[in-house]
């Protein structure tokens, strides 16, 4: 059984401002020629909001009082559907795998995105999202 998770609302609007500090990372060249990144429905409060809402605190995570972060990749298509959805590690962290699955599944749970235009056209667009977890108490 899992609980409703615990975040800091200020953590999770740090990753989140990261996100689009850095979108889409991994193809910095075809950011330069996006004339619109793409953008979750309502901006960035309603991305907080839907994360803060659907993401669930791991129960074992919980109880080990473990925190983390998964990032995220997925690509944005043009009719604003995701596809790709895979999370990408970093050299220095190796997120538990109950933070790879609740991140994930999130993700997947998404509603279309507006989508990336380039010459007034829609295109696609490859996007990282950090998903940090962490407690607001460190409690069982």
């Amino acid at each position: 059984m899992q609980t409703k998770q615990s975040f800091r609302v200020s953590r999770l609007l740090g990753a989140a401002l990261f996100l689009f500090l850095v979108s889409p990372l991994a193809a910095q060249k075809e950011a330069a020629t996006l004339d619109k990144q793409p953008e979750y429905p309502g901006g960035m409060p309603a991305l907080i909001e839907f994360m803060v809402k659907n993401i669930t605190y791991p129960e074992a995570a919980r109880k080990a009082q473990a925190e983390g972060m998964v990032f995220v990749r997925f690509t944005v298509n043009k009719d604003g559907t995701l596809s790709g959805i895979k999370t990408i590690s970093e050299a220095s962290r190796n997120p538990r795998e109950d933070f790879v699955r609740e991140a994930v599944r999130v993700v997947k749970s998404m509603p279309k995105w507006t989508p990336a235009e380039a010459g007034g056209k829609k295109v696609n667009a490859e996007m990282t999202l950090p998903i940090k977890f962490a407690l607001d108490e460190k409690k069982p």
